[in-house]
Parts: C-alpha cells; sequence; structure tokens
C-alpha cells in the first residue's frame, strides 16, 4: 500500500517515522514535513529554547554532522538501520538516511494548494498517516488519499484538543498524559472520529520533553496494527467524539510558563538528550 506520512521536522516526528517505517516494511512511504507547527509569531524564550531542542539540536546540528561522518565509517550502518531498529539502543535513520533508503522526502509549507498539494498528489497515497504535522488539512487535501487520514494527536481527545496537551496536563497536575488515534474528516481542529485512546501514566519527575516523547509508542503501535487491518480489507472503528467533554488549549503564555517552572518542572534532561542522540549514530562514529 502506498502510505504517505505527515509530520514536523523535528526530533519526535524522527522517531515516529523510524517506528513506522521499521515496523511496515511492505509498505512504499513518502514524508512530507512541516518545518514548524503553528504560524510564526514570536514565542516566549522558553519555547524558543524548548524549539532548540525538538529541532533545531538534531536536524540542524547532529543529522547533517552524522551526514558529513558517513563517508569515513563502514558503509552499511545507515543502510541496516530500518531493519535493525526494532532492537533497544540500535542506530536510527535521521531523515536524509531516510532518503537514501528511497523515501520520497520533501519539506512543504501548504499541504492544501500550490507545490504541497501537488506532492501529496503525486504520491498518490492510498492511506495518509499524520504525526506532529503543522498544518490543518482542507478538503482539497483530505479528497486525495482512497482510505482517508489517520492522525495521532499529541493528547487524550476529546478534552485536550489543541497543541501541547502535555505541558496543559502537567501544569493542570492529570494524573495521565498520552495520545489519541484519530481520523481526521474535516478542517476542524482535532475533532474526528476516535479509533483509540492511549494513556499513560504522568511522570513528574520527568522533563516535559521526556514526557512528550513517551506518550507515542502506544499510539504509534496503535497506528500500525490500523494500517494492517486497512491494508487487509478490514473496518477501522472508531466513535464520534463526546463534544460536551471537549477542550481546547493553544501556545502556553508567560504566566502559564512561569507557572509551570515554579511548580518545578523542568523542560529537558540534558543526560537523557545525549543518551537519545547516541541512538542516531552507527558504530564507530566519534562526534
Amino acid at each position: 500500500m502506498r502510505i504517505t506520512l505527515l509530520c514536523n521536522l523535528d526530533i519526535a516526528s524522527n522517531l515516529a517515522a523510524n517506528q513506522l517505517i521499521n515496523a511496515l516494511p511492505e509498505h512504499q512511504f513518502s514524508v512530507l514535513m512541516t518545518s514548524q507547527v503553528g504560524g510564526n509569531n514570536k514565542r516566549p524564550d522558553a519555547l524558543e529554547a524548548l524549539s532548540f531542542y525538538e529541532n533545531a539540536l538534531f536536524t540542524q546540528i547532529l543529522f547533517p554532522a552524522l551526514e558529513c561522518n558517513k563517508g569515513t565509517n563502514k558503509q552499511g550502518h545507515l543502510d541496516s538501520s530500518i531493519e535493525s531498529s526494532q532492537n533497544k539502543g540500535a542506530p536510527l535513520l535521521t531523515f536524509d538516511a531516510m532518503k537514501q533508503r528511497g523515501i520520497d522526502i520533501h519539506i512543504v509549507s501548504n499541504i492544501n494548494e500550490g507545490n504541497g498539494l501537488e506532492r501529496l498528489t503525486a504520491s498518490n497515497p492510498e492511506l495518509v498517516l499524520s504525526v506532529r504535522f503543522g498544518r490543518i488539512l482542507k478538503e482539497p487535501a483530505l479528497n486525495v488519499p482512497q482510505n482517508g487520514v489517520l492522525n495521532l494527536h499529541s493528547g487524550l481527545l476529546p478534552q485536550y484538543r489543541g497543541i501541547m496537551a502535555t505541558f496543559w496536563s502537567m501544569l493542570k497536575g492529570e494524573p495521565q498524559i498520552g495520545c489519541t488515534l484519530h481520523r481526521i474528516q474535516d478542517a476542524g481542529i482535532d475533532t474526528g472520529d476516535i479509533v483509540s485512546i492511549h494513556p499513560i501514566v504522568t511522570d513528574y519527575d520527568k522533563s516535559y520533553f521526556d514526557n512528550m516523547l513517551a506518550i507515542y509508542p502506544q499510539g504509534l503501535e496503535a497506528m500500525i496494527d490500523a494500517v494492517k487491518r486497512i491494508a487487509d480489507g478490514k473496518q477501522l472503528d472508531a466513535l464520534s467524539q463526546d463534544m460536551s467533554q471537549a477542550g481546547y488549549f493553544t501556545t502556553p503564555d508567560q504566566a502559564s510558563i512561569t507557572l509551570f517552572e515554579q511548580k518545578g518542572y523542568r523542560w529537558v534532561n540534558h543526560d537523557k538528550l545525549i543518551t537519545l542522540a547516541k541512538r542516531f549514530m552507527p558504530n564507530g562514529v566519534v562526534m
């Protein structure tokens, strides 16, 4: 089956792409990426710093450095990393390494018209998967895939629509965070029918960044199972959301950020970042 993955140019999206592509080798993947989530409005300093860890540290520093060093190491480490990444601690693929595996990858600014819609149409997807994609899909894009669009939302629906649900859940002291697999059926924000919900226990000893990354693996496994069901021609059951329970959250303001930090919550854990970065390094690479 031809699958187009919509994601963002950040580390969480990269990890999601690795998990999906590794688990579904019999399918043909294309990847369309946004370079950020939301608009270009000035964000509080804490969110600008967070963006560095989520995006620039990996996609602008580590990944290009690995590409430069690739020629000095044994060929094949990156080429074999999709097959081996089921093993804990095995090397992960950068986006450029995915391209070398023959996966078509492009950055798009608008998925609903112009070059973005042309790229989506050219990929001729039978199914579209969305994880952390930075733009709202509207009718022109939604009409392209034969089997519709499945989105993995980074919050528990319908209570946590919008962005940065992990932040808002931690700020509110929620015992659980998680993600939701749902259909995208219109241009509403996180309003589609729910396929499955995947809560995990909120670990307040962990940073926001670590909690945010922790919500995805279970949901991605559910997405993988959904792809297999669709490929086998089986029905994918989904339930409409209870609108009476719906909540919506947007970019944290400075007051919310200050309260988050006053509660003693950390944005990142540098040791965990180093451990994650090392997972992209083939044996023998010395940075």
